[in-house]
């Protein structure tokens, strides 16, 4: 049997939570206790710093509790790595671990050295997508390391240890057999305060937290989240598993709806939803820079966490003050500036995916703003170019655009135009292309009382609201908010519900109709014949200023 070293990295300069290694968790050092699990099964466990003296208070710790340790390099920790196993025999095993990840314990190192002895692997990484974010471990062997040592030669590589191994031998794809349900959802990192405050409370009486399985505290992290473990469905499309429920944050940048009585929520407020939204399994967030302050809060809130986790879908700049006979020097200055901003607000060096606020930029300016994107996207500043359409013609003009990869357009119970026209088989032949879906509440009417509705020739909304509420009764849903989510979620060709929100209860309760299931396909027909086709002057906010008395 290859001889086994688990080796824990641990340094107090961390830029984003300082001196996390010494934060107490179950009485004592978070250092401590992420060796003691790690040695819980017996395998020789060893903790390198680095030789900076800030570093000396981590060294204390470990002498106090009896957990070997090895002092290496500060930056250049892949050599820390080769220096702490110098005496090993290249064909011997090295784990890596982080001191800021407190649930591994031995018995998830041994599943991983036995899966990469027994599959002949070199190197072996947790890539199990039902792990929690940060409950992470490296395998790899000796030889291997030595050899990264040697060819390894950017601060990238030599800081994060792996990246030069992963390059050339990352083949295994390691499941645990410990594990029965999905918990990829869950955050159990030290990054951040909330993250360590989170992590303490896992361990919180506990009665032997270094004996106790890396599963059981996985499940108490569950139960803490949220009660129930409950993470929102994802349907995967381009590379990306979308979340079912997309976080919209027009109402967390400006007072926005027609039915939205609360207001522009606080700074504080509207980060404390964006990330209980995330703690349900949310990875998509849309803004626009035409949304206030949206764009600003969403980068606050996810500055320094949920790097890659969760993907931000904003839209270019409307353009209204830029005239129609612009130079195309001018053109592209604005469309710049659009994106520089964008990206200086989220704090992202590039965009995930980017839309076109109105389709018709797609050809305004002598095709200048799209020629632009397209460059943009060329050179690696955007990944992803979509479009927010408003109407059936829009869409199937879109379609036909091989550039574009991202839909947003509006749907809900009463709108009839998109299969009408054709949309949704249209739709269905873009297997490549996500469809998002905004306006599920029609801007909050539908779950509103009849005086909020526009008035609008030939409609009465109260006749409307009647038949909604019978087929809510008929078809054993919650609410109308219950039936609109249930309706939407039941087109095969959408991909993710665009919902916005405002306040935390109305996160709670929109994450509760996503507990549910779907309409069915009959349930589904029963609600298009119910309700009929309503007055296309309905189905468009921007033109109920114009058409309500």
């Amino acid at each position: 049997m290859a001889k086994v070293r688990i080796v824990i990295q641990s340094r107090l300069s961390s830029s984003r939570l300082p001196a996390k290694a010494l934060l107490p968790v179950a009485g004592m050092p978070a250092v401590v206790l992420c060796a003691l699990r790690a040695a819980n099964t017996g395998l020789e466990t060893v903790v390198a710093t680095s030789v900076a003296n800030s570093d000396d208070l981590i060294v204390e710790a470990l002498t106090k509790a009896g957990v070997s340790c090895f002092r290496g390099p500060l930056d250049d920790v892949l050599g820390r790595y080769e220096m702490a196993t110098g005496d090993l025999e290249p064909g011997s095993i090295v784990v890596r671990m982080t001191a800021d990840n407190l649930l591994p314990d031995g018995a998830l190192v041994r599943e991983m050295v036995d899966y990469l002895l027994n599959q002949g692997l070199k190197y072996l990484g947790t890539n199990d997508p039902r792990l929690p974010y940060g409950l992470a471990a490296e395998v790899f062997t000796v030889d291997v390391l030595r050899e990264a040592s040697q060819k390894a030669a950017k601060p990238y590589e030599r800081e994060h240890v792996t990246p030069w191994i992963k390059g050339r031998y990352n083949l295994g794809t390691f499941k645990t057999e410990q594990l029965n349900r999905d918990l990829g959802g869950l955050r159990c990192t030290m990054d951040t305060l909330e993250d360590y405050l989170r992590v303490a409370k896992v361990f919180t009486n506990v009665q032997n937290p270094v004996k106790m399985s890396w599963v059981d505290l996985c499940e108490k992290l569950a139960v803490l989240e949220n009660g129930s473990g409950f993470k929102l469905a994802k349907r995967k499309k381009a590379n990306f598993e979308y979340s079912e429920l997309t976080l919209g944050t027009a109402q967390l940048g400006m007072s926005y709806g027609i039915a939205n009585r609360d207001g522009k929520p606080s700074d504080e407020a509207a980060l404390s939803l964006i990330n209980r939204a995330i703690s349900y399994g949310l990875n998509s967030i849309d803004t626009a820079r035409g949304y206030g302050e949206a764009e600003l809060r969403v980068g606050e809130a996810l500055k320094g966490k949920y790097s890659g986790e969760v993907r931000v879908i904003t839209k270019l700049d409307p353009l209204g003050w830029l005239e129609q006979n612009q130079s195309q020097r001018n053109v592209t200055a604005a469309v710049d500036a659009s994106v520089y901003h964008s990206c200086r607000d989220l704090r992202i060096s590039q965009l995930p995916v980017l839309l076109l606020h109105r389709w018709e930029h797609r050809y305004a300016y002598q095709e200048g703003v799209w020629r632009r994107l397209l460059e943009l996207k060329a050179d690696g500043v955007i990944q992803t170019l979509g479009v927010s359409a408003q109407t059936p013609e829009e869409v199937l003009e879109a379609i036909e655009e091989p550039e574009i990869g991202h839909l947003q357009l509006p749907l809900n119970i009463l709108d009839w135009r998109w299969r009408k026209a054709g949309v949704d088989q249209a739709l269905m032949q873009r297997k490549d292309l996500t469809v998002h879906v905004r306006s599920v509440f029609l801007q909050g009417i539908l779950i509103s009382e009849a005086s909020i509705w526009p008035k609008v020739q030939d409609f009465n909304p109260e006749k409307a609201i009647n038949e909604i509420d019978n087929l809510v009764s008929i078809l054993k849903r919650e609410d109308r908010a219950d039936l609109c989510i249930a309706y939407v979620r039941a087109q095969p060709w959408v991909d993710s519900l665009v919902i916005g929100m405002e306040t935390a209860e109305q996160l709670e309760q929109n994450i509760k109709y996503f507990m549910t299931n779907p309409l069915t396909h009959s349930e589904q027909i029963l609600v298009e014949a119910k309700l009929g086709e309503v007055p296309v002057e309905l189905l468009n906010p921007a033109h109920w200023r114009i058409i309500r008395n």
